[in-house]
């Protein structure tokens, strides 16, 4: 009985790629674990003829068959083979070998392991808070626009020179936060990626400290001051509200760490942008008008409901580790339905800031879309499950969506 180990072909000098051809082979005589091997009936060289199928036949010996998963069958026997080994080359020197089957498995494990380190790294840099930051940015430029004459290729590009840059700054935000919080993440968010040990702290610690370096070098070779200016606001706030230092962690504090999203989100976000715009893209003196005001009211109130609802799924861990947030103290049976509130209000501030507008299109698309994102936030608050983490997490998400 023949068995044979390790049955794979080289892709190129493969012998049964193509029907109809003949092989010779060698039946050497070799001893293995103190037995010896079964050879062929004869000290003669056989002849391997090639079908289209994963199989050969060897004259005067039975028919064995390579299943899918390169292991070998024979059909003609029902008992095992003998556990006697007889090693099977080719008389050009190739060793038969399941390439193939090999270079397809590295290739998916691959994929499988870069796929894997792309989620966590989407995980550590929060990419849902890209669309709030671009969605903001992009409207703020708009507004000191006085015709359409103004918007031409260069306003367009100006505005991706601004975009890029804070992203990396907020990348640098998420990520020390997480680097900060790992013993609190195993408790409220185990799935990520610090927390759960699919991305090392060193690689978190790169990502950091990278993506800082290059919002700053980017901004400094913009040329606008205020650009910079949200820069260093932005690292400046991020360093207090995350590092475990003495007067520092505001995160921990019950009002400090939505006056932290106040001064980024209301004001940081704004105002300089604005200035931005005004002086360094459209050449005009900086005006702080109406409309500039507004937004940066509501914008404001939007943010500090988001310091108070980012705990809401974090009360565990929080209250493990001394933190003094709004739903430790008061619960957050309580914190919910004063969140929702005030939110209400600055949609309200909103659709009359609209309505007084002397644009018509303006008038209908404030009053319409205000009311719109009030109401769904309205309803989705009455389905929020407080003891359901999935439950108050997805409604912490909608209100990234509804403050755009």
């Amino acid at each position: 009985m023949l068995q044979m180990q390790c049955l794979n072909f080289s892709p190129k000098f493969n012998p049964l790629q193509q029907p109809g051809c003949f092989k010779t082979i060698a039946w050497p005589l070799t001893q293995r674990h103190g037995a010896v091997a079964n050879t062929s009936p004869s000290n003669k060289s056989s002849s391997i003829k090639c079908s289209s199928q994963r199989s050969f036949h060897i004259p005067n010996q039975n028919k064995i068959t390579l299943n899918n998963e390169g292991i070998i069958s024979n059909r003609n026997h029902q008992k095992p083979l003998n556990k006697q080994l007889v090693p099977l080359a080719l008389q050009d020197g190739y060793a038969l070998q399941s390439e193939d089957d090999n270079t397809a498995a590295a290739a998916s494990s691959f994929l499988e392991f870069f796929k894997k380190k792309l989620i966590a790294i989407n995980h550590l840099v929060r990419s849902y808070t890209w669309v709030n930051i671009v969605f903001g940015i992009v409207s703020v430029s708009l507004l000191p626009l006085q015709s359409l004459a103004d918007l031409t290729p260069r306003f367009f590009i100006e505005i991706l020179k601004v975009i890029v840059p804070t992203l990396l700054m907020n990348t640098f935000l998420t990520a020390l936060n997480q680097i900060c919080d790992v013993e609190i993440d195993k408790i409220n968010k185990p799935y990520l990626p610090l927390a759960s040990g699919d991305l090392s702290m060193g690689t978190a610690i790169a990502i950091c400290i990278g993506s800082a370096i290059l919002s700053y070098a980017l901004a400094i070779m913009s040329g606008s001051p205020p650009l910079l200016l949200i820069q260093i606001l932005c690292f400046l706030c991020g360093c207090a509200y995350s590092l475990p230092l003495p007067f520092l962690r505001w995160k921990s504090k019950t009002f400090m760490a939505p006056l932290t999203l106040v001064i980024l989100m209301g004001f940081t976000l704004q105002l300089p942008f604005c200035m931005h715009m005004q002086q360094y893209v459209l050449g005009r003196p900086f005006v702080l008008t109406r409309p500039l005001i507004s937004t940066v009211a509501i914008m404001s109130v939007f943010a500090f409901v988001n310091g108070l609802l980012k705990d809401l799924p974090d009360v565990e861990g929080d209250r493990k580790f001394g933190m003094k947030t709004l739903c430790v103290l008061l619960g957050k049976e309580k914190v919910l339905p004063l969140c929702v509130n005030m939110m209400l209000v600055a949609y309200g501030g909103a659709m009359i800031s609209g309505a007084s507008s002397s644009f018509m299109i303006n008038k209908i698309v404030s009053i319409i879309g205000h009311g719109i994102l009030a109401l769904i936030l309205w309803l989705q608050s009455k389905k929020v499950d407080l003891d359901n983490f999935e439950s108050t997490f997805g409604f912490y998400m909608l209100i990234w969506k509804v403050s755009d």
